[in-house]
């Protein structure tokens, strides 16, 4: 097992690992640096506790050797105060005793210690075990790492966020000030009927902005959600080692499987922060584009969020089905159906609840259903739901503009066709282009 060199803070060179033994016998600690010095690392020596954790606290050392029986403060003690410093208590510690009694390595387990090894040592485990601490202390400085990453991102999001509300504000106060002005000019019903023509539209455009934001903060919370279970899995996976370790069941095969594991979350992790600012990327132009691929990126952006639902997502139908259109605003519309599919099955406490797409090529138009297992619409509810601003969730849960954006975005945009009916078990939206 090898162990992972760290960047310094220059990031283009890469240093040794620091190895801090303690022991008051100069022979044993002798013993331990022989046993240490063909490897990579960089060994540091004290001789009592108090000096130990004076070197701990001025040289960071990623992993300390620590005896117990030395005069002054024991091991237990000195293994104590460094956890109890914020700049020592991540520094996992391994002591080396001959105490080999159960009670002694209870006790220095449960002060905070990773590992405990008995005098005499075999120099082979010696060396296993501080190769997987280190790297185990390598992963987790990763993980706090990713973290950090994903809490900057969110907090740059949120700013981004902020910045567009108060574009969004000061747009609608000078478009009122525009509107004011206008109509103090208009003196003939002629003009009266062009002002009223482009408030509708100005409407449309700040609902659609709107309407983008509010889906914009519903995948940001996705993809926060979306993160934690791989954060978890990370850590699991670290402490799943740690605890094989402890009980000598890990081996090398499987440590390198887990790491590889780790690794592939990693970079899925990075992969949806591409895919959403894909996502957000406008159109400029009407083109072809593959409605299973938009489609599959859709359920890819909203699945944690269907997933912690416990929500079956399935997509059926044939691969090569093309439309011609804006893909974004096509995903979008999908996004919103999604959603809104996903609020009924959660709401009604759905069992085994189900979405189904399905694709296909009815004479010249693609037709992408989603239906769901949600009891259907009320009879008196369908010819109201693509109304603007017309939600049963109440104001603190919808705003009523999103299958209205849908409707908005499919027909006049694309020139397509989006409908809705109840199927024997839930509804059913159609989008035909």
């Amino acid at each position: 097992m090898s162990t992972y060199p760290r960047s310094n803070q220059s990031g283009n060179e890469t240093r040794k690992p620091v190895i801090l033994m303690v022991d008051d016998d100069p022979n044993n600690l002798s013993v331990v640096r022989d046993s240490l010095m063909e490897c990579e690392y960089t060994l540091l020596a004290a001789e009592d506790g108090e000096s130990a954790v004076e070197r701990a606290v001025y040289a960071q050392p990623d992993l300390i050797l620590l005896d117990i029986m030395m005069p002054g403060i024991d091991g237990f003690e000195t293994c104590h105060r460094l956890k109890l410093q914020e700049t020592t208590k991540d520094i996992p510690v391994i002591f080396m005793t001959a105490l080999a009694e159960t009670e002694h390595k209870v006790k220095g387990l449960a002060g905070g210690a990773v590992d405990y090894i008995t005098k005499p040592f075999q120099r082979e485990e010696l060396l296993a075990r501080i190769a997987i601490h280190l790297h185990i202390r390598e992963l987790t400085n990763r993980l706090q790492e990713a973290n950090e990453t994903l809490e900057l991102r969110v907090a740059e999001r949120t700013a981004d966020l902020a910045v567009a509300n108060r574009e969004l504000e000061e747009e609608i106060a000078g478009r009122q000030k525009a509107q004011e002005a206008l109509e103090a000019l208009n003196n003939s019903l002629e003009e009266r009927i062009a002002t009223s023509v482009a408030e509708l539209r100005q409407k449309d455009d700040l609902l659609m902005h709107q309407n983008r934001l509010a889906a914009m903060g519903e995948l940001l919370t996705s993809i926060a959600h979306q993160w934690r279970q791989p954060l978890n899995n990370i850590a699991a996976y670290i402490q799943a080692m740690q605890f094989l370790h402890k009980s000598g069941e890990l081996t090398a095969e499987e440590m390198d499987k887990d790491i590889s594991e780790v690794m592939d979350i990693l970079k899925y992790m990075s992969q949806t922060i591409d895919d959403f600012r894909k996502f957000y990327r406008k159109d400029q132009e009407l083109r072809e584009f593959d409605v299973r691929s938009v489609a599959e990126r859709c359920i890819g952006l909203t699945g944690p969020a269907l997933k912690s639902g416990n929500i079956q997502v399935t997509v059926q139908g044939d691969r090569d089905i093309r439309a011609t259109g804006y893909p974004n605003e096509y995903a979008q519309c999908l996004v919103n159906i999604l959603y809104n599919a996903m609020d009924i099955l959660l709401e009604r406490s759905v069992s085994a609840p189900l979405i189904e797409l399905h694709i296909q090529r009815q004479e010249n138009h693609s037709v992408l259903s989603v239906k769901d297992n949600g009891g259907g619409i009320a009879p008196e509810i369908i010819p109201h739901i693509f109304d603007p601003y017309f939600t049963t969730k109440g104001p603190a849960s919808g705003t009523g503009i999103g299958l209205y954006m849908a409707r908005t975005l499919i027909e006049r945009n694309m020139g397509g066709k989006l409908t809705v009916q109840n199927t024997d078990v839930g509804a059913e939206f159609r989008i035909e282009l």
